[in-house]
């Protein structure tokens, strides 16, 4: 919607930031640590690959996107440290949703859902524990165990921790380095395969998975990339053409310049093996060394593949983005003078800007008054409060410590407060993730109807859905840095309106990757602060 028809609503609360989705095929940072180079199994067969095997090496990636899901089921680990990991992904979707179990799961026992670069946990609850417990353990610790069992289709809507995870280095742990594999496997584009060619990939060997012929390759975990084009230099003038040449001794410590992309597969990530469709770029199945020298083995099930719904905090149930009907517009139009009638509701909001915290918090918005006055905490210190008032100006807020807090003391405090406008509460990242909800909030309510031509092309349906058992359709609605920019169902905020018009949820995307929320809720609203405090 456009903020442009008042004088308060021309101060716009937040800058707007426009988020560059991680790409599929992005390898920055990986190269030269992910996986172990694992030691080739004997065989008299091992060869270069071929140049039709190095194409099909170089399809295996895009040919992943393309199929968008597979059933996954990994082990890696032996004996009472096996861990066991079974669910799916969504390559398109970057997301996977699993369940980890095995006697070597420990902590990390119970349901996992991941987008690249954070992971939602939700632990397993004793009876789930003692269950898995139950289940038989083979007596030789050299044969596989029996698989865990598959997550739940429709994830469950509570108990999900959040943090971030990273695949290489001394914090690496096994796990976060089989998810960035399983993310890895999948690109908008092909390889290429020259480069493959000419890197130590090998062909190891043929093998059958459940009657599928393969070949087994031995590959890289990162792809080769071509080296970037030199940028050509200025044309030297008369001048600096007739003075003499001056030359330099190189640095003992400086790095020789590399003319060739890196073939060695310890500069590619480390080795992996893959068993590819002898008849084209299907993957089957992958190995590879995880840190602390674990054999990894993940198997894809081509057959199982349903759709992957997201917990709250990864953007939810899958969408379909299309242009909105003119019932639909209409809906829009009136939205914002709908929540002004209202006058004003209870608010929650949920902001996982992992890994700087995860917040939760609750009080109360006012439209008439443009206020809206809350707690929040971080989740891992739910005692330390920040109270806040939020309004056209800026962020009044203040700490409180050693109590836990869903809603603001009131009445408001009038001591002890800090002001800042909003001007002061960005960087070069835009606006604070909270800030965008709470200003988005307070400038979704208006005394007039808005024009439903405007949502024609700024505004994008994207499901049905239900709050508390009552339907509401989501909707985004494009910023104007963002029109014509992104496609629909990328805009960064989301709105949740019932049948009524009433905004029942925003949501944004947050500065990490996540999904914040802001729920309302009609009922009484206590008088707030409208003085500025601080």
């Amino acid at each position: 919607m456009t903020l442009s028809r008042r004088p308060a609503e021309k101060r716009r609360i937040v800058a707007l930031v426009v988020l560059s989705c991680l790409s599929l095929g992005s390898v920055a940072g990986l190269v030269g640590g992910l996986v172990s180079c694992q030691p080739e199994k004997p065989t008299v067969q091992a060869r270069p690959l071929s140049v039709a095997e190095a194409q099909r090496l170089a399809d295996m990636r895009v040919t992943n996107y393309r199929d968008e899901r597979s059933g996954v089921s990994a082990t890696w680990g032996d004996g009472n440290a096996q861990v066991r990991v079974a669910g799916w992904v969504d390559w398109k979707k970057a997301l996977a949703y699993l369940r980890v179990g095995g006697p070597g799961a420990g902590n990390q026992r119970g349901l996992l859902q991941a987008v690249p670069g954070v992971v939602a946990n939700r632990p397993a609850t004793a009876s789930e524990a003692a269950a898995e417990a139950e289940s038989p353990r083979p007596s030789d610790a050299t044969k596989p165990a029996p698989p865990v069992a598959e997550p739940p289709a429709e994830p469950p809507a509570d108990g999900w921790r959040l943090r971030t995870w990273t695949p290489t280095g001394q914090k690496a742990t096994p796990l976060d380095t089989f998810l960035s594999l399983v993310f890895l496997i999948a690109s908008t584009k092909p390889d290429q395969a020259d480069l493959l060619a000419r890197s130590e990939a090998r062909w190891m060997g043929t093998d059958r998975i459940g009657g599928t012929a393969v070949d087994v390759l031995l590959g890289p975990a990162v792809p080769p990339q071509p080296l970037p084009t030199a940028t050509p230099s200025k044309k030297a003038s008369p001048q600096a053409s007739q003075r003499p040449e001056r030359k330099t001794t190189p640095s003992p410590s400086a790095k020789p310049t590399r003319t060739a992309p890196p073939t060695a597969l310890n500069e590619l990530g480390g080795a992996v093996r893959y068993w590819l469709d002898t008849g084209g770029p299907k993957l089957r199945r992958f190995e590879a060394l995880l840190p602390g020298n674990l054999s990894l083995r993940v198997d894809l099930d081509r057959a199982e593949r349903p759709e992957v719904n997201a917990v709250p905090a990864f953007g939810g149930g899958t969408i379909a983005p299309r242009k909105p009907t003119k019932t639909e517009t209409a809906l829009l139009a009136k939205m914002r003078q709908r929540n002004y009638e209202r006058g004003g509701a209870k608010v929650t909001v949920t902001v996982p800007t992992v890994p700087v915290a995860d917040l939760r918090g609750g009080g109360w918005l006012d439209w008439r008054a443009a206020v809206a006055y809350l707690a929040v905490h971080d989740t891992g210190k739910p005692t330390d409060v920040a109270v806040l008032r939020a309004s056209v100006e800026g962020m009044s807020f203040q700490t409180k410590a050693g109590k836990e807090m869903d809603t603001p003391p009131m009445p408001a405090p009038y001591d002890g407060w800090t002001f800042q406008p909003w001007t002061e509460r960005t960087d070069a990242r835009g606006g604070l993730d909270i800030d965008l909800l709470l200003g988005e909030a307070l400038a979704a309510a208006a005394p007039d109807r808005d024009t439903a031509s405007f949502f024609e092309d700024s505004a994008s349906f994207l499901r049905k859905d239900t709050i508390d058992g009552d339907p509401v359709t989501v909707f985004e609605i494009a910023k104007p840095a963002e029109q014509g920019i992104i496609g629909r169902g990328q805009a960064r905020m989301r709105y949740w309106i019932d049948k009524s018009g009433a905004l029942r949820r925003l949501e944004a995307r947050t500065r990490s990757g996540t999904f914040a929320q802001l729920d309302l809720v009609d009922g009484e609203v206590p008088s707030l602060p409208t003085d500025r405090l601080g």
